[in-house]
């Protein structure tokens, strides 16, 4: 059966430049600014990305609480990080908040770091959730981002897309 990717990723739940940045200026002239690679930069990081995937989520409908969406997410990241290398993170969680499987998609130019274990930047963020009992699809919707996204060819296209139709037409590739 091929996944409508249309159906579980919505135009409102993608944002093509994420507001996130990889450091924050300093508030003030006398504070220091933060090391990109310092563990308090990159906690600040991995939770503005989390909230703003959560906040494309909240766009789909299909979450029940965005604040409790947040926490679960967040802490599935902090028990294990989700970027895989390549520039690619796949933040998901089965959780109570998702009403359905649902997508969203979030990209940075600049590359945000992310803890990757390969240590690049991140500059795209497919992110997942689905109710705990909704196994079969959230898999193999996982399965085949995972596989398809090892190829530079399609990484290279979804940082050249510029709006809801190329990501749509890229992850034809994918059923």
């Amino acid at each position: 059966m091929a996944i409508n990717f249309r159906r579980i990723l919505s135009a409102e739940s993608m944002r093509f430049e994420l507001n996130t940045l990889a450091v924050t200026p300093p508030a003030s002239e006398d504070e220091e600014p933060l090391d990109p690679d310092d563990d308090r930069n990159l906690d600040r990081v991995r939770e503005e990305v989390l909230d703003e995937l959560c906040e494309l989520f909240d766009a789909s409908g299909a979450v029940a609480n965005r604040t409790r969406l947040f926490t679960d997410l967040n802490n599935r990241e902090k028990r294990t990080g989700t970027a895989m290398g390549e520039r690619i993170a796949i933040p998901h969680v089965r959780t109570m908040q998702a009403k359905r499987f649902v997508m969203a998609f979030g990209r940075s130019l600049e590359g945000l770091p992310f803890r990757a274990p390969d240590g690049a930047t991140v500059q795209l963020f497919f992110a997942m959730v689905a109710p705990p009992y909704e196994d079969r699809t959230y898999l193999r919707v996982y399965r085949a981002l995972a596989s398809s996204l090892l190829h530079e060819e399609h990484r290279q296209a979804f940082l050249e897309a510029t709006d809801p139709n190329d990501v749509w037409r890229i992850l034809e590739v994918f059923k």
